[in-house]
């Protein structure tokens, strides 16, 4: 079977010759096809693993092979057989048992399922069963029993019988085979189009549908009307998303799923078991995009953008500028300290005193702010990192052509920038708080949130104390009053006596704690209430008040003592621990806004100081 100076097979089917110098020869027994080249004397070898039914010539010298797996036909230049485009038509044509042509150059063909007709330009295939009267069922076509005769009459033989065809009265009737649409569904649901409100359209003449973007998930049927046969398969394909046609049973469900927005062209076709011809149906399709992926979306998308990059340039100029400021005031206060030297001593003694008590409240800060501002930046790191490792995977994926995974990693990172923003703005507003409370008061009001002041303060000033102690915990409570809204004040010097304020009350139950009672829970508690003129309160106060209290478990203030705390150097605390100036300054900057400062203590159980702050 491998030599070439041989056939394949001695069991020979059929013998044909071709146009030039080529004797082509059938064989059985799966041995396909061989060619004898009479000059050479040598054979090539065809079709292998085929057992060859038929060999024919046809009118324009192309040699044509029938055989139990279908139609082939030579091509010269490749030297090779293909299958025919007729498959392409819709049918499938197994088990060929003879070829003719007849007198206008058609190539017919007599096969399991019926007798078929290739036009002379062999883009058109006619089928000819048993609604013509060729009964499929009966019994196959016997191998090359087929003959034109001189009028051009075509014979094809059976066991029973034989067929006569004559092409020139054959008339072949186109019918009336249409194709329709028959269903629609979204998702699971059956649809009525009208419903959709198309127009009043029906499914069966509609031609453009409009879908929002969240009815991406759709399904739709058809069907061939033709009398004679409704076996004729359908093929599917939506332009722009299907890469292949797919291939459906008439009113078989075909399913699209999460379509994305944009413009599609539904297309069905089908082969007229007629006239070979195609029918073809379509409906264009548009899936609507969500409103924040529609043009005017990213226009406002651009604009915030430059409105943010506007806003960062305007609070770094301030930033800039503040620190100009405070530069030039801190060479003012230098300046003016020398001056009270020279002038005075004891008030310039007094005046570092006094300073040295306010950067002492900044001290206490500086442990707070570090562990607070650590967080945002340990995240930020992280984020910007795991962004990285995104980027070097999604460039991986690009090189794949996974563009749905660069579409994923690409969520990823926007989702990522997203908590770096975050993170960063809660550093930023960190550094603004630290930077307010820190620069020399000018003694201007401004309008300010309290209740946000007094939360920011509290865990600033717990943060401190838990970088000295790491052991120590407290449990702190707030109640604010919502109602208060921003008020009018000096927010560094009212900082300030919060500040100092929240520090002598976690003072105070870390004393206590240190004699270890038994079942002691340290606890903070901060309060702001609006009071009006109506309240019933044992309070004194104005027609309109902002009550701050500051309250916690710890030991009390001796009654003893309760007079003095107010006074300038006092202190309880060791020396080198206080200054005895922090209270004193505090009750100064409450009565430089017209407002108290009380106390109310209960010895052993802890104390309370109360601002009231005259609210216009």
């Amino acid at each position: 079977p491998s030599n070439n100076n041989t056939i394949s097979n001695n069991f020979i089917t059929s013998i044909i010759e071709d146009t030039t110098t080529g004797l082509w020869i059938g064989l059985a027994n799966n041995s396909g096809l061989n060619r004898l080249n009479r000059k050479t004397g040598k054979f090539a070898h065809y079709l292998s693993g085929l057992t060859i039914f038929a060999i024919h010539r046809d009118a324009f010298g192309d040699i044509w092979v029938a055989s139990q797996s279908g139609l082939f036909r030579y091509d010269r230049k490749a030297d090779d057989f293909n299958t025919n485009s007729i498959e392409n038509a819709g049918f499938s044509i197994n088990e060929i048992s003879s070829l003719e042509d007849d007198n206008e150059n058609n190539l017919w063909i007599a096969a399991e399922a019926g007798i078929y007709k290739l036009n002379k330009d062999r883009n058109q295939l006619i089928r000819y069963g048993r609604e013509n009267g060729v009964d499929e069922t009966e019994n196959f076509f016997q191998y090359r029993a087929s003959f034109k005769s001189k009028n051009g009459k075509l014979y094809f033989g059976k066991e029973s019988g034989y067929y006569v065809f004559d092409p020139l009265k054959l008339k072949t009737t186109p019918g009336s085979t249409k194709l329709y649409f028959t269903n629609f569904w979204l998702k699971n649901t059956e649809f009525n189009v009208t419903d959709l409100k198309l127009s009043g359209q029906s499914i069966f003449s509609i031609t453009e549908m409009n879908l929002n973007h969240d009815q991406n998930n759709f399904s739709f049927s058809s069907t061939i009307m033709d009398l004679r046969n409704s076996s004729t398969n359908i093929y599917y394909q939506l332009e722009n998303y299907d890469k292949d046609w797919r291939i459906a049973n008439a009113e078989q469900r075909v399913s699209y799923y999460n379509v994305p927005p944009g413009n599609y062209n539904l297309r069905i076709k089908a082969a007229n078991i007629s006239t070979g011809e195609w029918l073809e149906k379509g409906i264009n399709i548009h899936i609507t995009p969500p409103w924040w992926r529609t043009v005017w979306a990213y226009i406002l998308y651009g604009l915030v953008i430059v409105i943010l990059l506007f806003l960062v340039d305007r609070i770094q100029r301030k930033r800039i500028i503040e620190k100009e400021r405070m530069r030039g005031r801190e060479k003012d206060l230098e300046q003016a300290k020398e001056i009270e030297k020279a002038y005075n001593a004891l008030k310039s003694t007094q005046s570092q005193l006094v300073q040295s008590e306010k950067m002492a409240s900044l001290g206490e800060l500086t442990a707070g702010i570090a562990h607070e501002i650590q967080n945002p930046l340990n995240f930020v790191n992280n984020f910007a990192e795991v962004n990285r490792e995104l980027v070097e995977e999604m460039k991986e994926e690009i090189n794949k052509g996974n563009y749905d995974e660069v579409k994923t990693i690409a969520a990823g990172i926007e989702e990522n920038s997203e908590k770096i923003s975050e993170h960063g703005k809660r550093a930023d507003s960190i550094v603004k708080s630290m930077l307010q409370h820190s620069r020399i008061s000018a003694g201007q009001k401004e309008l300010t949130d309290i209740n946000a002041m007094a939360d920011e303060y509290l865990r600033l000033a717990y943060h401190g104390l838990r970088a000295k102690d790491k052991s120590f915990n407290a449990r702190m409570t707030t109640d604010f009053d919502p109602a208060i809204g921003k008020i009018n004040i000096v927010p560094q010097e009212i900082g300030r006596v919060l500040l100092n304020l929240i520090n002598n009350a976690f003072y105070a139950v870390t004393e206590k704690q240190a004699n270890h009672p038994i079942g002691y829970e340290p606890s903070i508690n901060v309060t702001t209430r609006l009071k009006t003129g109506s309240d019933n309160s044992p309070i004194r106060q104005s027609a309109n008040s902002l009550i701050i209290t500051v309250g916690d478990n710890g030991n009390g203030i001796p009654q003893k003592i309760l007079d003095k705390i107010f006074q300038p150097f006092f202190t309880t605390k060791p020396a080198g621990q206080g200054t005895g100036l922090g209270l004193s300054l505090s009750y100064d900057i409450i009565k430089a806004h017209g407002g108290e400062l009380k106390v109310e203590t209960r010895e052993g159980e802890g104390s309370e100081f109360i601002i009231i702050l005259p609210v216009k």
